[in-house]
């Protein structure tokens, strides 16, 4: 009896997604992206990332021959393996075949926007997207829009910008964890435990597919900074965990990074996560520790994305004013 309601309760809400996507219901999609289960299964997923992530949006700026990091893209993209799940082949030659596409798709990214400078873990990133779409083309649509809008600062020629927005993890601990947060002051443990969480969506440090697309589900339908907020919550609800770790610092730095592949409740770290935002919104956390840079992306993405409109593509520089550097360059603290 109990099997037969969940089967009807999960029917109903693999409806609630098809009709949501047909109609172009984008508030009842979102809704359904950020809580529960998220979008169920791959094929519904292929079907309303799209249109989450706002594709055909922009007007497509070329490409350029060669972009400088294409080096450091083929020395990652053959370590890069398949997420685990029953409906991905990992034979020698589809695991071949998903590095080739991988390959093209961060590539094309890059040569379509020069100034953006590749970071490792930007392949990791790609490779949920390439598994849930198939194909290079779609995913390549997803992966510009990511890398515009959500990951941008780590796509800067270096990593300070995304250290900026770790030091605001620890301005959360502090509020909502005040023992976690201590023993890491006590430890003087920095924040680069959760530098794979944020540049990669935790696809570094979760090899389940279906964990890895709920967790995406959730960031496309967010601003940039939820993944901080994330991360934040996944140390929250494994707090009695982590005070329990011997008070050594190499002990805990390690105990926090395995954090992710331990955890089996990520829809309530996820609705938590929510929450935490709520609370405690972009512009007060800032306030609370440090500023960040005027266009960075987590201050920028609410004036932007919400211009954008399939019906009338941009170019992105209409929304961020940019020329031939990334617009972090030469940026200075709001």
């Amino acid at each position: 009896m109990e099997n037969r309601r969940r089967r009807r309760k999960s029917v109903s809400r693999v409806t609630q997604i098809s009709q949501a996507i047909k109609g172009r219901d984008l508030a009842t999609l979102k809704d359904l992206a950020r809580t529960g289960a998220g979008l169920e299964t791959t094929r519904l997923r292929r079907r309303a990332w799209p249109l989450l992530l706002n594709f055909r949006s922009l007007v497509d700026p070329g490409t350029t021959s060669l972009h400088p990091d294409e080096g450091q893209v083929d020395l990652d993209v053959p370590r890069t393996g398949l997420p685990k799940s029953r409906e991905i082949r990992h034979t020698e030659h589809a695991v071949q075949r998903r590095q080739e596409q991988l390959r093209s798709t961060v590539v094309s990214v890059l040569r379509m926007y020069p100034w953006l400078s590749y970071y490792q873990g930007f392949h990791e990133l790609t490779m949920p997207f390439l598994c849930v779409f198939g194909s290079e083309k779609p995913t390549q649509e997803a992966m510009r829009m990511v890398a515009l809008f959500f990951v941008r600062d780590a796509m800067s020629p270096g990593l300070e910008h995304v250290m900026q927005q770790l030091q605001l993890l620890y301005v959360l601990l502090k509020a909502i964890a005040p023992n976690v947060h201590n023993l890491l002051e006590e430890l003087q443990v920095p924040p680069f435990f959760a530098i794979s969480w944020v540049l990669t969506w935790f696809a570094h440090d979760v090899d389940d597919f279906a964990s890895i697309c709920r967790i995406y589900d959730f960031l496309i339908v967010s601003p940039p900074m939820q993944v901080v907020y994330v991360a934040a919550a996944l140390v929250k609800h494994s707090e009695r965990e982590v005070l329990a770790m011997e008070r050594d610092f190499a002990m805990v730095h390690t105990g926090l990074t395995k954090l992710p592949q331990q955890t089996k409740e990520w829809d309530s770290v996820l609705e938590d996560s929510w929450y935490l935002k709520s609370e405690y919104p972009e512009t007060k956390l800032q306030q609370m520790g440090c500023m960040l840079a005027q266009k960075s992306a987590v201050n920028t993405f609410a004036a932007t994305w919400t211009r954008l409109d399939p019906a009338r593509p941009l170019p992105f520089t209409a929304l961020v004013a940019t020329k031939a550097n990334h617009p972090l360059a030469e940026a200075t603290p709001t």
